[in-house]
């Protein structure tokens, strides 16, 4: 891939004063928000029917990231956030983390809060973790967290905590603080309790230290569960419709965010605090990420092109309520927010290239070029963007993660050599036409392979890692540890 640089000491040193008060240097705390599948249409800058004033608000006085990419689901993105690396280099490039597989994200791997304590942050995570807890070297607060209070698998209930699959064969309990099971905030709306904690960080937090706050909300992940109050803002009467509830659970996230930016500012934090919000994927219900094509667990842009901002008030004024249309990927957050803090990567290569300039300080966005997922596990999906180009090889849709391979393996294309035999070839001109409606790969050969020949780099490379995708253990069940969803059935590796 293209890579861009800017002279590493000189680059870190120059943002670093851009964004610092004159009268006193101080790191800025950094919060790092994390919706659930949430749609491109599901915000109020992109449809003016959603009731986000909060977000809104940090919008119109930040950056809004109209080309911010994720990868198609939930486990790939958050490896992807966390690490600065694409999944397909790490094997995490297939579906999501079912809660019976017996792997993690790769001990190997450093992860950002690792990087941030070096330069003197205190580390929390909130929510959702999702990278693997068959063994307890995955779980956060061995991953650089200082402390983590959420659960460690796929979804649950709002209010119960139970987490469960698709066919209710895995049941059971799912709330950590840190290694601890705890029931606080029994019953309460999982957005509400999740925010609290946030809120208790903040108050919490010591003068003086900055702080990194991941926080990442179930919400607007399935279930479909919100307190009818907010779905009532939507629908004040009758039967309230799957849509109204949906919608409900955007403005009680919406909410919980205003919790948070309330309690910055009774601590006096704001001034001196980097909001960065955005959305692991697409959304999955139909129409949710209009005009885009797809939704979630496909590369089109509906499920990966997701809702981003980042508000920082001491941006220059004349720089704030922007809205930037170059690329940003995932991966590029975890070289960005630690040139913010004042750190560097010592010489560590990652597919993340440093944002901050173009985010903070109003220069050109760096990044042309960005690889949308690679994965064979199942059956074969390669797709890359190069500028206003995007090529897709294969199944742009994904399949549902209860699908085996032994009942896909004689049913699907496994190779790219089989995807362009069978002409599973798309091109598409971003720029004129965003919505992925007209291919081009008949009439655009040229480019096609151009694109074609990038993805082939990267086979040829070595750095293609192949899925890791073990199958289902009876050992992960929560029945044998109490009805708790508990680590300790795995070796990391």
């Amino acid at each position: 891939m293209k890579r861009h640089c800017y002279g590493s000491t000189a680059w870190i040193l120059l943002v670093f004063l851009h964004l610092v008060t004159a009268k006193k240097q101080r790191q800025p705390n950094i919060i790092l928000v994390v919706a659930d599948d949430l749609g491109f249409n599901e915000v109020s800058w992109h449809n003016p029917n959603i009731i986000t004033p909060t977000l809104q608000e940090l919008a119109d006085n930040g950056l809004i990231l109209e080309q911010h990419y994720a990868q198609p689901k939930c486990a790939p993105s958050r490896a992807a956030l966390l690490t600065g690396l694409y999944p397909y280099k790490m094997g995490r490039q297939h579906e999501s983390l079912s809660p019976m597989l017996p792997t993690g994200l790769g001990t190997r791997f450093r992860l950002l809060p690792e990087y941030l304590k070096e330069v003197g942050y205190s580390t929390h995570a909130i929510g959702k973790w999702h990278l693997g807890y068959c063994s307890w070297d995955y779980t956060p607060t061995r991953r650089g967290f200082d402390t983590f209070f959420g659960f460690y698998s796929h979804a649950e209930d709002y209010y119960t905590r139970v987490s469960s699959n698709r066919l209710k064969s895995f049941s059971g309990y799912d709330l950590r603080e840190n290694d601890a099971v705890t029931h606080e905030g029994a019953g309460e709306y999982s957005a509400s309790l999740f925010s609290g904690r946030a809120v208790k960080m903040i108050e919490e937090q010591p003068a003086g230290q900055p702080m990194f706050m991941y926080l990442a909300y179930q919400s607007i992940h399935k279930p479909v569960q919100v307190p009818d109050q907010y779905a009532r803002m939507y629908q004040p009467y009758g039967k309230l419709t799957k849509e109204s509830l949906r919608q409900g659970m955007v403005s009680a996230l919406d909410e919980g965010m205003r919790n948070l930016t309330e309690a910055l500012k009774r601590r006096d934090m704001m001034d001196d605090t980097v909001i960065i919000f955005l959305s692991d994927n697409g959304g999955y219900e139909r129409g949710s990420n209009w005009p885009l094509r797809g939704k979630k667990n496909s590369v089109y842009e509906g499920g990966t092109r997701t809702v981003s901002l980042i508000h920082y008030p001491r941006m220059k004024d004349e720089l704030k309520g922007r809205t930037s249309v170059s690329m940003v990927h995932l991966v590029d957050w975890l070289p960005t927010i630690l040139t913010i803090a004042g750190g560097g990567l010592n010489g560590t290569k990652l597919d993340g290239i440093d944002q901050s300039l173009h985010l903070l300080a109003g220069w050109p966005g760096p990044r042309y070029e960005l690889v949308y997922n690679i994965n064979d596990a199942l059956r074969i999906t390669a797709a890359i963007r190069y500028g206003r180009w995007k090529l897709i090889l294969g199944y742009p849709e994904g399949l549902t993660s209860d699908r085996t391979r032994e009942n896909t393996r004689s049913l699907f294309y496994r190779t790219i050599f089989q995807a362009m035999k069978a002409d599973m070839v798309y091109l598409y001109d971003l720029k004129k036409d965003p919505n992925e409606t007209r291919n081009l790969a008949n009439k655009k050969k040229k480019i096609m392979r151009l694109l074609r020949g990038k993805i082939k780099k990267i086979y040829h490379s070595g750095d293609l890692v192949p899925p890791d995708f073990p199958s289902p253990t009876l050992r992960s069940l929560p029945q044998h540890y109490g009805g708790v969803v508990s680590p300790g059935w795995c070796k990391s590796h």
